[in-house]
């Protein structure tokens, strides 16, 4: 596994950057009701949406481990830091340190999710080490490469993640630990990089997504950003229902990881005859402005 890059640019920091208040409030209680936003309208196709959260914020804001519990919590590192760019002894100590967090909060650690999805194949022996069932930091651009947005897309992925794989999205076991692939365009590249606001053309670019991984037969994981929520509800929503239509297997990444290590042969074959898999996720990496400042420090 290699690990991708570990910034988005100074073009998309500053974007960022300018959107920041419109996100997070001085205190967590902004991205806490997107947080239960999210999960009252997953709920609703019985879904559980998975969050891999930056251990460090449960420390600073205890209070946002009773919306991770109602959830599917993922750890996304101690600290908002690239694991690829770590020696092996720091990717554990922080990755000890996280897991730690998580318990000392009463939640569980069954899957991670790498800071920038940059991770290693060390990265990958720590997390099996640990007992990890899932990692979800490789990415696969799903979106077709015939489609209008693709080769801007893809250049936007790259500066983000470095070289992505395109195609189908499908499990794959790391030993006995399940890879689950992040799907590409996610929501930065949608709304902050090609600046995509309008509701109905996201429902249209996550469909043609869903289109094809349902032709392919493989597992889209949407990646949607509790701070970025109410852009993506009503599109999301649409979504879900077309998923219901089309038989689609719903399910958060632990779920997924479970089935997946329960049948490593039938990894690209569904259960129940479900033609495809879909998973709701969102990383948390800050719940205020303040931790937003810290982490670009290095807090």
């Amino acid at each position: 596994m290699t690990g991708g890059k570990s910034g988005k640019g100074l073009g998309g920091t500053v974007r960022r950057a300018a959107l920041l208040p419109q996100r997070y409030g001085l205190s967590p209680e902004k991205v806490r009701t997107r947080l239960r936003e999210m999960a009252a309208l997953t709920a609703r196709w019985e879904i559980t949406p998975t969050v891999p959260a930056t251990a460090i914020i449960l420390d600073r804001h205890p209070g946002i481990a009773k919306e991770l519990a109602a959830m599917d919590p993922a750890i996304h590192g101690h600290r908002h830091v690239p694991y690829a760019d770590l020696p092996a002894a720091d990717q554990a100590k922080d990755l000890d340190a996280a897991r730690a967090t998580f318990a000392r909060h009463g939640l569980p650690a069954r899957g991670f999710r790498a800071p920038y999805l940059s991770a290693s194949d060390t990265t990958l022996r720590l997390l099996r080490e640990r007992a990890f069932t899932f990692d979800s930091s490789e990415t696969r651009f799903v979106l077709p490469e015939s489609d209008p947005l693709s080769k801007v897309a893809i250049r936007l992925a790259e500066t983000r993640y470095g070289r992505v794989q395109r195609g189908g999205a499908f499990p794959r076991m790391e030993g006995d630990l399940a890879e689950l692939p992040v799907a590409l365009p996610d929501d930065e590249i949608l709304a902050d990089g090609l600046g995509i606001r309008n509701a109905s053309k996201l429902q249209e670019v996550l469909e043609r997504m869903m289109t094809a991984t349902n032709d392919a037969g493989g597992l889209l994981v949407l990646q949607i950003h509790p701070e970025r929520f109410p852009l993506f509800s009503e599109p999301l929503g649409e979504v879900l229902a077309r998923a219901q239509d089309l038989g689609a297997w719903c399910a958060s990444l632990s779920e997924v990881a479970a089935w997946v290590l329960k049948n490593p042969a039938k990894a690209t074959r569904w259960p129940k005859s479900h033609p495809m898999a879909l998973a709701v996720t969102g990383d948390l990496d800050a719940v205020s402005l303040g931790d937003f400042a810290r982490r670009v420090v290095g807090g």
